[in-house]
């Protein structure tokens, strides 16, 4: 099976780069507008016809078609996502997407370590440092596919995407997996052993930098009632926000690569399909629960976990969540859930209640599977992750399977 992985490289310091990506960065500015529409995106094609010829030749054709797929894909995902559009986006970053290979000649990996690639005063070789970790993945990859070269601090970053073959996936061996606030992930596997990893440190950080930005936002709104300049204020609340956002992307990665190395070989990790709705100012809820909601990272600790059990081979799948963590594990009858306490009146069974909700999520798929409503065939599953729905009998796949509807 092949996947698709990023690694970042640090490249020698050019100032020709760096006015090409100052040259990419103007010309998707420059499209931001037409892109808007009014109100109304245009999507790639239509950007393309419209405003090709306004901006080409600030840099070569094929980074222009490159501006023109970023710009319009960031309007479309905007729209997709919910977020109101009254205004056309400001791109502020420095960075330039390279294609590599099939796909384009932008720049290439030369076989004495240098990197060559265009710049604005045409191409030149530059060196460029992959760190040890990465090292691997860039002698096995399969096809180098593209490169984004960023400014970040000063220093050039390249993010390389590559294709790697992986294992298929054999899904014998199931995890259930319960997802949570306090204990971030709950695990049983399917010889009982349980895998517990407390939550609780990254949330008392994360309260403790919202407290910390609530009493600045106090003292930013009494300074701009006094017309006094507010930029230490506004300074430290961004320093704050890249802070939190730094340390819940770092948690979520440390505990995807705990739990998936913990994971026997030829496992499949099973998910609760959660529908959490987004948090806004008409959900009607007290603020308490929707700082909560908003700052559970569930939806990135999911994407780690994916990609991790990409790399092994491991399938990852979907269960309805319905009635997992208030059905007993042992009886299957409906029980009392107090906080972290799950006791059945049927059978007298007691356990802790997020391993009861994962014990539940496993035997939930264990059982689907048995009834024969999976097809776990290695050629019918072209993708590592699907969707079980328990209530209605069937399966889901992210991308479509012969013989499922």
């Amino acid at each position: 099976m092949e996947i698709k992985q990023t690694i970042q490289i640090l490249i020698e310091p050019d100032e020709d780069l760096r006015e090409t990506l100052e040259a990419f960065r103007q010309v998707k500015q420059s499209l931001s507008n037409p892109c808007f529409n009014a109100g109304d995106p245009l999507n790639q094609i239509e950007l393309h016809r419209s405003s090709y010829s306004s901006v080409a030749g600030k840099v070569n054709s094929q980074m222009t078609c490159s501006a023109i797929r970023l710009v319009a894909a960031s309007y479309i995902t905007a729209k997709r996502n919910g977020h109101k559009i009254d205004k056309f986006f400001n791109f502020k970053r420095r960075h330039a997407l390279f294609l590599i290979g099939k796909k384009g000649r932008d720049a290439d990996f030369r076989k004495d370590g240098t990197l060559s690639i265009w710049t604005v005063s045409g191409r030149k070789r530059i060196n460029y440092t992959v760190p040890e970790y990465f090292k691997p993945f860039l002698r096995e990859a399969k096809e180098i596919d593209s490169i984004n070269v960023v400014d970040r601090k000063g220093r050039l970053i390249g993010l390389v995407c590559l294709a790697l073959e992986v294992p298929d996936p054999k899904g014998i061996h199931p995890v259930g997996v319960d997802l949570n606030e306090t204990n971030v992930l709950v695990a049983v596997d399917a010889d009982n052993q349980e895998l517990f990893i407390p939550g609780i440190s990254h949330s008392v950080a994360n309260t403790k930098t919202r407290k910390t930005k609530k009493r600045l936002q106090r003292k930013l709104s009494s300074r701009k009632a006094e017309k006094r300049d507010t930029r230490s204020v506004r300074r430290l609340l961004k320093r704050l926000a890249r802070k939190q956002s730094n340390r819940t992307k770092t948690f979520c990665q440390t505990v995807a690569k705990q739990f998936v190395s913990w994971c026997p070989e030829d496992s499949v990790i099973v998910l609760e399909d959660l529908k959490i709705p987004k948090v806004s100012k008409k959900m009607k809820a007290k603020k308490g629960v929707q700082r909560r909601l908003s700052q559970w990272a569930r939806g990135t600790l999911t994407t780690w976990i994916n990609s991790n059990a990409e790399k092994r081979g491991i399938l990852v799948v979907k269960v309805n969540p319905a009635y997992t963590s208030q059905d007993c594990s042992r009886c299957g009858l409906r029980g009392i859930r107090h906080r972290h306490k799950f006791l059945c009146p049927s059978c007298s069974f007691s356990a802790h209640a997020d391993l009861n909700a994962a014990v539940n999520i496993r035997n939930r798929y264990t059982v689907l599977r048995h009834s024969g409503a999976l097809s776990m065939a290695p050629e019918a599953l072209p993708t590592s992750t699907v969707q079980v729905h328990s209530g209605e009998g069937k399966l889901t796949r992210y991308r479509k399977v012969s013989g499922s509807n």
